[in-house]
């Protein structure tokens, strides 16, 4: 059998497959699994490599390729050598490749930060349905570009990218109720922030990652982390961004129960919220993906006091933001469940089951399991009122 003809390239062929679609099917696969890779364009390249048998697949590749092909690695030829003999150069080549496929410049970087906007503008209308798979792509490109980056200038700039696109990756996770999986992807979002040298990116990762831990029922931990992150970030913080800090501590704060301290947090929020700005719209400089204004200060407030179980001002705060329309259709959905349980826990029936008809249509367009799952939480489960309250 030729080099041509290897198993390799059989696997491939027999699928009917040319070398790019080979590619784009390893990709998409890489990203389901959270599985970093290199750019489809690089990836066709070492994809030709190693059908030609002038390199060997790395393990996490190999693991891919088993997978996609559905065959081992004795049948698909990925077995090595027991001394290769050009090892070394191997490694040096693959290196020289990595850093090549990771070269990029300052319009490249303003083209992959177009693609976030857009995909962050796609996922607040369609959600998790609709981007899984590119915001998944886009971050493992990111990745590897800010491995094999070696200029300094722009790794910061790469790290901003990849805090964007990996807290919205932890998001897309989230919905999907994977929340370890979420938990590495905002960890890989505060390394991303370390490496662009800001603490306002940092302090927003470690909020973005306090979602995980009020999720999974650990809300005095997601307490410390948010704490953390306003000491990391005060001092960058302009007063409208202390407010959507401030908000987010009202928030954990409530899921732990702690009435009188939320409540003080949101009243800190509104008065920087409305030192800030006369028209209460605000968005960031540093973080372009925040977006915090009276809408979402109603939301985010409404939201807290559900939990406290204040359900008559839940109720005020939630249709207020409903009635300012706006937000993403994942926090549209929010806004109709915590009112399905707020109008239920006061008796209004009626108004209970039209909310979560509304929440349960938009929970399904987006693709939110975690979304569908609240909504299908059996009552007893709910949360009951806090101590004293």
């Amino acid at each position: 059998m030729s080099q041509t003809e290897g198993p390799l390239r059989a696997a491939r062929v027999a699928r009917g497959w040319s070398q790019s679609r080979a590619a784009e099917e390893l990709a998409t696969l890489a990203a389901a699994r959270g599985v970093a890779v290199a750019a489809p364009l690089s990836l066709k390249t070492q994809l030709s490599r190693w059908e030609n048998q002038h390199a060997l697949p790395e393990e996490h590749y190999r693991d891919l390729l088993r997978e996609l092909y559905e065959r081992s690695e004795a049948e698909l030829g990925l077995v090595a050598p027991a001394e290769p003999p050009t090892a070394a150069s191997s490694d040096i080549e693959t290196l020289r490749a990595e850093l090549a496929a990771a070269t990029v410049d300052e319009s490249a970087i303003e083209l992959i930060r177009s693609q976030l906007r857009a995909t962050r503008a796609l996922d607040d209308r369609l959600g998790a349905a609709a981007v899984t798979g590119s915001a998944y792509a886009q971050l493992s490109y990111l990745e590897r570009a800010l491995a094999y980056g070696t200029d300094s200038h722009l790794r910061r700039q790469l790290g901003r990218l990849v805090v964007d696109a990996a807290t919205l990756a932890g998001r897309l996770a989230l919905d999907g109720a994977e929340h370890g999986t979420a938990w590495r992807h905002f960890e890989t979002a505060k390394a991303g922030a370390r490496e662009a040298e800001s603490s306002a990116l940092l302090g927003y990762a470690l909020v973005e990652q306090a979602a995980v831990l009020t999720d999974i029922g650990e809300a005095a931990a997601a307490v410390e982390l948010v704490d953390q992150a306003i000491t990391i970030a005060r001092d960058d913080a302009p007063g409208p961004l202390r407010a959507w800090f401030e908000a987010s501590r009202g928030e954990v704060l409530a899921a732990a129960g702690a009435a009188s301290p939320a409540h003080s947090a949101y009243r800190s929020a509104e008065r920087e919220l409305s030192a800030g700005t006369t028209s209460g719209d605000i968005s960031f400089v540093e973080l372009p993906f925040v977006r915090f204004d009276r809408p979402a200060l109603h939301r985010r407030r409404g939201h807290a006091r559900r939990l406290l179980h204040e359900n008559q001002s839940a109720i005020e705060d939630l249709q207020q933001a409903l009635d300012y329309g706006g937000g993403s259709s994942r926090e549209l959905a929010g806004i109709h469940i915590d009112l399905v349980y707020a109008h239920r826990s006061i008796g209004q029936l009626t108004d209970a089951a039209e909310h979560a008809r509304s929440a349960r249509a938009i929970a399904i367009r987006i693709g939110s399991t975690r979304l569908v799952a609240e909504l299908d939480r059996p009552r007893e489960l709910a949360p009951q009122p806090a101590n004293g309250s």
